[in-house]
This record gives structure tokens, sequence and C-alpha cells, in this order.
């Protein structure tokens, strides 16, 4: 466990993973997890890609995990300056591979618009449940996803015009909800990412309605400085996800004319989650010293261990 100092001065926990046999032409990978949960949700991925001999880098973004608030607005900009402070601090030089889920793909997005620079250091960019339109409450269209569109509409406006008595009931909820709040240190060991479900027990509804804002309002800006990385950008998404619909990936896909997309069968948003050896692979791909990568089948194929194999 790391400590990097955010511009606001927030120390920012990161999680490095090296491997017992270091390949001498890896690239460093860098994970971002999505809201609400740690670096912890790539635990089996970090396992899975240290014993193929590559470093890896895992980070609690902010007001998630280990790593505070801070005083800075909860904005996708500044959460990309986080990631790179990180990366200045880290890896200043070295090839990088940069793989992000949901919140933590519009990161990634925001990163390249912003530090252009970084470009020809990326070997590859892994985005999973990706999109270039601001968080929806409608996850699609029939009765079920109205029915859905207006709970999480109903629960939005009351964290947003009453956060103080939902932090009196989250106080009150059992600490195995993951939903809890509670002022007290989290568990687990200390040179590790508290577990996903520990994600936001230290953050205020105040807090977290002020990142839900800023999804809300997201719009992908200089998405054309992404078609610099030509066959090095994948967009992997579930079929069935309904917080970021498969649609809004393949809209982005269609942006991005050099990007390849997958969409995965019979997957919601838990994309991480139900498929880390095959998204392990493909991150892997890239990591490679060019020269020695292997072929990228044009199929991507779907093993029963992969759709059994969890990460938490």
């Amino acid at each position: 466990m790391l400590s990097v100092s955010a511009a606001d001065g927030t120390p920012l926990a990161v999680y490095r993973d090296t491997p017992a046999r270091p390949r001498p032409d890896g690239a460093t990978i860098v994970l971002v997890h999505g809201a609400s949960v740690t670096a912890d949700l790539w635990r089996i991925h970090t396992r899975h890609l240290t014993g193929l001999g590559f470093t890896v880098l895992r980070y609690d973004q902010r007001a998630h995990g280990r790593t505070p608030r801070g005083r800075a607005p909860l904005t996708i900009e500044q959460l990309a300056d986080d990631l790179n402070h990180i990366l200045r601090a880290l890896v200043p030089t070295e090839p990088l591979v940069l793989a992000g889920h949901s919140l933590g793909g519009l990161v990634l997005q925001e990163l390249a618009a912003l530090h252009p620079q970084l470009l020809p250091r990326i070997r590859g960019m892994v985005l999973l449940s990706a999109t270039a339109r601001q968080a929806s409450v409608l996850p699609g269209r029939g009765p079920r996803a109205l029915l859905l569109a207006a709970g999480r509409s109903l629960f939005a406006l009351t964290c947003t015009h009453a956060p103080q008595a939902v932090d009196r009931v989250r106080r009150l909820l059992p600490d195995t909800h993951r939903y809890t709040l509670t002022l007290h240190p989290g568990t687990g060991p200390d040179d590790g990412p508290p577990p996903c479900r520990h994600g936001i027990r230290h953050t205020p509804t105040a807090d977290l309605t002020a990142l839900w804002q800023c999804l809300r309002r997201y719009r992908a800006r200089h998405l054309p400085v992404l078609e610099h990385l030509s066959g090095r950008l994948l967009l992997m998404a579930g079929a069935d996800d309904q917080h970021i619909p498969a649609e809004h990936t393949r809209q982005l896909a269609d942006r991005l004319t050099t990007a390849r997309l997958e969409i995965l069968p019979r997957t919601t948003h838990a994309l991480p989650v139900r498929h880390p050896a095959l998204i392990s692979a493909r991150i892997a791909h890239f990591a490679a010293e060019p020269r020695l990568r292997p072929h990228l089948p044009k199929d991507p194929p779907f093993p029963n261990s992969l759709l059994s194999e969890q990460s938490h």
C-alpha cells in the first residue's frame, strides 16, 4: 500500500502488486474502479496479471475505500487529475495499459482529454461499461425499466434534498450492509483495499450526491483524442447492463471508429466480476511488448468456467 498526494493534498490510497518474475518487456497495468466500490474489485484480475509477470497498480478513488473525500470538488476532471498525480509519482516514464470500469472508464476518457501527452506511452486502454453521455436513471424501455427508473429517481431526490436524514438511516444499518455509514476505520489488512462492499461506508450522502450529479452532467469531451490510440482501444459491455446499457457503449464505439467493441451476452453491469479471466486476458494482450503479442481473436470465447468465477 502506497500513498500519493493529490493536488489538494488528499492522500490517495494506491496498491502496487509486483510479480515474482517480472517481464522485462511488460507495461505497468493501472486498474480504475467504478462508483461505490473499491480497488478490491480487481482482486482476481490482479492475481491473473501478476501471474503473467505484469506489475499492477490499483487505487481507491476519492471518497471511496481508504481514500478520503478531500477538499476538491467531486468531478470527473478532479478524479482524472488524481489519477494523473498517481502516474506522475509512480510510473513517470514506463509504458502503460489502462483499464477502467463504469465511472473508472469515464475517468480514463477524461485523462486522455486532459493529458494527451500520455497517449504515446499507452499500449492499450480497456473501457468496461463505458459511455459518452450522462448517466441515466432509465435503463431501457418497457414497464420494468420505467418502474426501476421511478425508484432510482425517488432515491436520488431524497439523497439530494435530505442527505442528513439519509445519513441517520445509514447509521442504523447493520455493519454488513453495503450502504451503512460509519466513522470507524475500515476492516481488512493494512496493505490491501477494503472489500468492495465497504467502498462508501465512510462517505456521507451529500458527497455521494455530488458525485451522482457529476455523472448526470457528464459529457465526454475531445473524444477524437482517443482516436490516436488506433487499434489500442477496446470497449466491452454487458448485454444485460441496466446501469449503462450496452447501447450507450455501442454509440461510443460508433464515435470512435478505430475502437474494437465486444458485447458480452447474459452479463450485467457486474462485468468485471462475471468475466475476470477474459478481461484479464484482454488487458494482458495489450500489456505485452507489441512484437510479442498473441493475436486477439475476432470473437471472444465464453467458457463456462468464466461465468461461474466471482471476485467477491
